[in-house]
């Protein structure tokens, strides 16, 4: 009995070495909780924000699923809202879904994970109570230097449960403190805003013009704090890192070190924004020569891709057709609808924002019976769909169509709603990311144009 156990360590052993070895980092467990059949996960590394290297975990009946990845070095990742730290040879059995809170980790890695999901971002929002200042009128609002020695306490508390930990490399204690530290930077900042030091009619120009003001101030906590997260790019890796870093770099206000790699991130992620509004065929050629001249793999890799994505979708081009049901359950294509122009709106019923373009898509179908109006919404529970359909009728110039959101994210690169499209009457795209109904004379202009 004794050599079973001896030989049973020791095939523990190996196989754990060879997983680490091999760069091999293994998942396993439960995303019931999500209650869909495939659930995103992708890494959070410093290219993200251009281009999302997400796959799509496939989860049987039961909600079970399996998964290997092969890793040079530790890495953050995102199934849903659930933080990863994954090492190689990492072997975690895992209990996921909507509740960051409810998540359950066992196995190697187990107390990196478990550490995460009890640490929310910290934020000044939570941690103050700025509602109750702007309702109460016998409230005072703390001074900056009366939070900030509740924020530097609340720091000092997370630095030390990071301490207390026994089972993590040393790169998850590093990265953690500094992700501590970069919240701590961007609580101070926040305070322009949690501190009320600008009136809710304050033009842009006036808020931008008091935040510099109030950013002055404050030079002397923030500085040697940007130091120690501009110490390595590594850092860079970190989402809270880069966002305090991308504030302090626009506001022209705090000094810190701007290695070659966090400048090329900014221009990247410039660039990267303004493809988000489309892309035009004269402007190609620009962007690829860009892409040509970006140093960091990740960050060309990515705004590489996310340029491929784009000329796809650029004006001229056939529109990528996708299934869609109706709401008696009848299936059609897109391409079914071509022989008039078509203007696309992509909505959900949870979705606010696109609910408050729905008058406004209305009134534009009325005004252009020339172009069919289509709705494509992306909910996942279609009773839902249909109720909000049948409560609210369907216009009779409007066409309401469902479609897999995944599908659509595929082949129309979607990564937020709303959404409006423009196809003209050959099925070929006018504009994939067209304006928003609601800014009335753009749109008007627009479709004045269509023939």
């Amino acid at each position: 009995m004794e050599m079973k156990k001896i030989i049973v360590l020791l095939v523990f052993v190996f196989t754990t070495f060879f997983s680490a070895s091999a760069g091999i980092v293994k998942i396993s467990g439960s995303l019931k909780d999500f209650k869909i059949k495939k659930v995103e996960i992708k890494n959070c590394g410093i290219a993200v924000n251009i281009h999302d290297r997400k796959m799509l975990i496939e989860v049987d009946s039961n909600g079970l699923f399996q998964l290997e990845l092969k890793l040079k070095r530790p890495t953050y990742y995102l199934i849903g809202h659930n933080l990863l730290y994954l090492s190689p040879g990492d072997d975690l059995k895992v209990k996921l879904g909507h509740s960051v809170a409810r998540g359950q980790f066992q196995g190697v890695g187990e107390e990196a994970n478990v550490y995460l999901k009890g640490r929310e971002r910290l934020s000044g929002w939570k941690m103050f109570d700025p509602m109750k200042w702007a309702l109460d009128s016998n409230s005072r609002i703390p001074t900056f230097d009366e939070c900030r020695i509740k924020i530097d306490s609340l720091i000092g508390v997370r630095l030390q449960e990071l301490n207390r930990l026994t089972k993590v490399d040393d790169r998850f204690r590093e990265l953690e403190a500094i992700r501590v530290k970069a919240c701590q930077v961007q609580i101070y900042l926040d305070y322009f805003s949690y501190g009320q030091l600008s009136r809710w009619d304050d033009t842009a120009e006036v808020k931008q013009e008091k935040k510099n003001v109030f950013y002055q101030t404050i030079k002397l906590f923030v500085e040697p704090l940007l130091k120690e997260l501009t110490t390595s790019d590594d850092y860079l890796e970190l989402a809270e890192v880069r966002d305090v870093l991308g504030e302090c770099y626009s506001s022209n206000v705090f000094e810190f070190p701007q290695s070659v790699t966090f400048l090329e991130l900014m221009k990247v992620q410039e660039n990267a924004s303004l493809l988000d509004s489309g892309l035009k065929k004269a402007d190609y050629k620009l962007y690829k020569d860009f892409t040509q001249k970006i140093q960091n793999k990740d960050l060309k890799q990515a705004f590489s891709a996310k340029l491929q994505r784009r000329a796809i979708l650029m004006e001229g081009r056939l529109a990528p057709d996708i299934l869609l049901k109706d709401i008696d359950g009848n299936e059609l294509k897109l391409s079914d609808l071509k022989g008039k122009p078509l203007f696309v709106d992509i909505w959900a019923t949870w979705c606010l924002p696109c609910l408050a373009q729905m008058p406004r898509f209305q009134e534009l179908s009325e005004k252009y019976p020339g172009i069919q109006f289509v709705g494509i919404s992306i909910d996942l529970e279609v009773k839902r769909w249909k109720e909000k359909l049948e409560k609210g009728g369907i216009p009779p110039r409007i066409k309401e169509y469902l479609a897999d959101p995944y599908a659509l994210q595929e082949s129309w690169d979607l990564a937020s709603i709303p959404r409006f499209i423009l196809i003209d009457r050959d099925f070929k795209i006018i504009t994939a990311f067209a304006t928003r109904p609601s800014e009335k004379e753009e749109i008007e202009t627009i479709l004045n144009s269509v023939k």
